[in-house]
């Protein structure tokens, strides 16, 4: 008789695991970087040549990657750009601190207060809402972003859709919520558009004087409006200063 095999049982052989995707090619560093990286790249291409006039290729030439990389993270130029329109369009981006824009700060004086500076509550809060809204386009890091996002949706239906989708849940229902007045929806989008033909005429597409006015000279002419769109009885002008 043969002789049994000394030692211990060998055990049946595992299937070998699926190896998991590897990523392209790219600058060394976690793939978060290399995200950022991308996203980064994109902001840049396009706010200088629009959605249309940029390539995913073109993309990944700026962030110094290969252009499978791209694809790796976002899928296609229209996800990069989709995500590109979501970080600018934040709502504690476009306007931080809401509740306190919206509330009546303690001490304020309301419309008589004359309080000056950066946290100037001067005017009620459509006042507050104008000087918030603006300080960000005021900032040039982080005017580029939102550059991008106003001139694409100017240019690309695709691109106008999803700004449409993005500044309803970050922009009008946040206000929408906090108007104590009737027709709350209906006045947070009057005031988002006074907001779009704003910015639209003082940086997307410059027109003078507005354009050259100091913040506050702004703020005192679009913020009355604001208030009343807010607060006032809509069909009525706001009081003459």
């Amino acid at each position: 008789m043969a002789a049994e095999p000394s030692g211990p049982a060998a055990e049946p052989a595992q299937p070998a695991q699926p190896a998991q995707p590897a990523e392209p090619g790219g600058p060394e560093g976690t793939q978060e970087n290399r995200r950022e990286l991308i996203r980064l790249a994109a902001v840049e291409l396009f706010a200088r040549h629009g959605y249309r006039g940029t390539t995913v290729r073109a993309i990944a030439e700026r962030a110094g990657v290969d252009p499978a990389l791209v694809m790796y993270h976002y899928g296609s130029k229209e996800k990069v750009f989709s995500v590109v329109i979501r970080e600018a369009m934040r709502a504690e981006e476009l306007l931080p601190a809401l509740p306190e824009l919206l509330d009546e700060p303690p001490g304020d004086g309301g419309p008589g207060s004359t309080r000056e500076g950066p946290g100037s509550t001067r005017g009620g809060p459509g006042s507050r809402l104008v000087r918030g809204f603006l300080t960000r386009w005021e900032d040039a890091a982080s005017r580029s972003s939102l550059l991008v996002v106003f001139r694409s949706a100017m240019e690309h239906p695709e691109a106008s859709q999803l700004f449409r989708e993005v500044a309803g849940g970050e922009l009008l229902i946040p206000i929408a919520r906090r108007i104590p007045a009737p027709d709350p929806e209906l006045r947070a989008v009057l005031v988002a558009s006074l907001l779009v033909g704003l910015v639209t005429g003082r940086y997307v597409v410059p027109i003078g004087p507005l354009a050259d006015m100091d913040l506050d000279t702004v703020v005192d002419l679009y913020g009355p409006y604001a208030d009343a769109m807010l607060l006032g009885r809509l069909g009525t002008p706001p009081p003459l200063p």
